[in-house]
């Protein structure tokens, strides 16, 4: 946060944003308590005392990290279901093809290291930015094919959200496994399972 209540120069804007994806970057890769803010300032090249001309602290920073990240998700989000077909099947695909081309969010981590960390107001801002950027969009799309009888009744759109997202969430880690599959083929086997079973027919 900038101590001066005057807009900001484009070089100091150019500067947060540099702050703010190197960030991103270090917080991606070791997760919020391992990341000093000595650790940002040099891979910025800068001064730590410089970053807190930006912001305040390691929390405030995390959390603007976070949030430009998921605001990032909602805008993707957004234009690839605009550009998909009506059909379930196919908004799946739209959102899992947007997922898959970002780094993964790494949302159990997320959850489990860097959130108890974090005051109790950082920490809703994030569920809320969580929840809103991704969450709710795919929640949305399952409760719309309900209502419109396109998937049985007695599901619950919020459990096919989390099971979709999680599966999502996981392909980086066991495609290894899967060589001869794709992400692409990865992702149509899991929706096929969402949505027709396993059981043969």
């Amino acid at each position: 946060m900038s101590n001066s209540s005057t807009p900001p120069s484009s070089n100091q804007a150019d500067g947060r944003g540099r702050i703010l994806d190197v960030a991103e970057t270090l917080f991606q890769e070791r997760g919020y308590n391992a990341v000093a803010m000595r650790d940002i300032a040099k891979a910025v090249g800068m001064r730590q005392a410089s970053l807190y001309y930006h912001f305040q602290n390691k929390e405030q920073l995390f959390v603007c990290v976070r949030e430009q990240m998921f605001e990032r998700h909602r805008v993707g989000l957004e234009n690839a279901l605009a550009q998909a077909d009506q059909e379930l099947r196919s908004q799946l695909q739209a959102a899992a093809d947007w997922f898959l081309s970002q780094p993964p969010i790494k949302f159990l981590g997320m959850m489990q290291s860097d959130m108890p960390s974090l005051s109790a107001e950082a920490e809703q801002r994030l569920y809320q930015a969580a929840y809103i950027s991704t969450f709710e969009p795919i929640c949305q799309l399952f409760a719309t094919a309900q209502a419109n009888g396109k998937i049985r009744n007695d599901v619950i759109p919020n459990l096919l959200t989390g099971f979709f997202l999680s599966v999502l969430e996981s392909i980086p880690y066991f495609q290894d496994e899967s060589k001869d599959r794709s992400d692409e083929k990865i992702v149509r086997e899991m929706i096929l399972v969402l949505l027709e079973g396993l059981e043969p027919r």
